[in-house]
């Protein structure tokens, strides 16, 4: 036993594992002195998961055995680099660590986490007190002779330095450069995809190896119908859809099953095309928070429960929330921004046939000027006769609608070969029939 002490007529001991805790437990009943002794097994709460291989460092001066060792300042490397020695003993392959909420004003007391823990690749500084983006330094190769060069994603969220950046007038962009200036690597900032300079264990910039370039085995097409049908129907229904969803919602209502289901999805992964690698719209600090609080990403939403919610259901449901969304404008005008493709589906024992329409674009949402890229999934179904949806001479409603977003990933890759070049000359238009041009006036 260690660490033994009295608090009234209790007395707290530790001991190094549980079997020895449950050795002792039998004991529990027997007699010393006359007076009958009881066991019982307390344990202290973990800073540590070795499954997720993680290690919580987070407010430490609120830590009772901290406090205990009469330490009211983490300023002194002298205590952190103690822990940080003592945590690597024990978990060598950590590869988070969470030291938010410690009043850090410098990084220098954990200048040496690269040391011990080579191969951490996620980091949280969140809420502390760190003024001068150039306290990085001392994680990074400017300023340490093992940073971390595996470094994927960094929170500094909540401290003067990070609060500063995100408020000029670039939307944060310079605060992007400045931080991967440091770390190539990360992916992550502030819990908002960022596009990495360089592999994990790769310097920044490594041209040396050059990816061979993908030929596919047939030319690329912008759009795919089944037949003209159904291409008719399906340029008719987006142009109609996406002016209603920009200047009328309410009116979406008339072109909504009644038994409608409607999704969102918030892809935060960074864009990956050429494009949007050296686009500044693609690297800008986006808030998806009005988006994340409805978003049913499967890979993100664990809980059965919170996914059924997620799913919107009734045509009241689906109007209500598309109208908390924020204001848009699609640029339909613009032709090459799009790509879909239209098809019928068959489906047993259905009275009415079923088309698929999955359209790929942007739009620019109208306060931010935020630029967004999306991929919208229908399923359509004839319109009823004497429905909303007929009275206005749409041929057909919405049953099923899944909207995906993400940041501006560009429209390049759909683009036939020889027209992808950028400021060669004003876009096409949406080349409408007559016929169409009724039908997306009606809708």
């Amino acid at each position: 036993m260690s660490n033994i002490n009295y608090r009234g007529e209790i007395m707290y001991a530790n001991v190094p594992s549980m079997e020895i805790a449950q050795e002792l437990l039998k004991l529990s009943g027997i007699r010393f002195y006359g007076e009958k002794l009881t066991f019982q097994i307390k344990t202290h709460p973990t800073r540590a998961d070795p499954q997720s291989n993680a290690l919580d460092l987070s407010a430490l001066t609120q830590d009772n055995i901290i406090r205990d060792m009469g330490v009211e300042s983490l300023q002194d490397s002298k205590v952190f680099e103690a822990i940080l020695v003592l945590a690597a003993q024990l978990y060598p392959d950590v590869a988070t660590v969470n030291l938010a909420n410690n009043g850090l004003s410098s990084l220098r007391p954990v200048a040496n986490l690269g040391v011990h823990f080579p191969k951490l690749r996620n980091l949280s500084l969140m809420n502390n007190n760190i003024r001068d983006l150039r306290e990085l330094n001392c994680l990074s190769a400017s300023g340490s002779k093992v940073p971390l060069s595996n470094l994927c994603e960094l929170i500094l969220q909540g401290n003067p330095a990070s609060e500063a950046e995100c408020q000029r007038a670039d939307g944060g962009a310079s605060y992007v450069e400045k931080v991967q200036q440091r770390f190539p690597t990360i992916n992550m900032l502030d819990m908002n995809p960022v596009t990495p300079r360089a592999q994990p264990g790769q310097p920044a910039g490594n041209s040396s190896v050059q990816e061979a370039p993908q030929t596919l085995p047939f030319p690329t097409a912008q759009s795919f119908s089944e037949d003209q049908s159904i291409n008719e129907l399906a340029v008719a229904f987006l142009a109609g859809f996406f002016k209603l969803y920009d200047e009328n919602r309410g009116g979406l209502a008339d072109i909504y099953d009644q038994g409608a289901l409607f999704s969102l999805m918030v892809d935060t992964t960074g864009p990956t095309s050429e494009f949007a690698r050296t686009n500044p719209g693609s690297q800008k600090r986006v808030d998806f928070t009005t988006y994340i609080r409805i978003s049913r990403n499967l890979a993100r939403v664990k809980s059965h429960q919170k996914r059924i919610h997620a799913l919107v259901v009734g045509k009241a449901a689906v109007v209500q929330t598309i109208a908390q969304l924020p204001p848009t404008f699609h640029p339909v005008q613009d032709a090459q921004r799009f790509s879909f493709d239209a098809w019928r589906i068959d489906v047993n024992g259905a009275l009415q046939g079923v088309a698929a329409v999955t359209v790929h674009g942007e739009f620019t949402e109208q306060q931010s000027r935020n630029v967004i890229s999306f991929d919208r999934s229908f399923m359509l179904v004839p319109a009823p006769p004497g429905s909303a949806a007929a009275a206005m001479g749409s041929p057909c409603v919405v049953t099923n609608d899944q909207l995906t977003i993400r940041r501006y990933n560009g429209f390049h890759s759909w683009l036939p070969a020889e027209t992808q070049t950028v400021g060669s000359g004003p876009s096409p238009a949406l080349n409408l029939t007559p016929e169409q041009q009724e039908m997306a006036r009606d809708v």
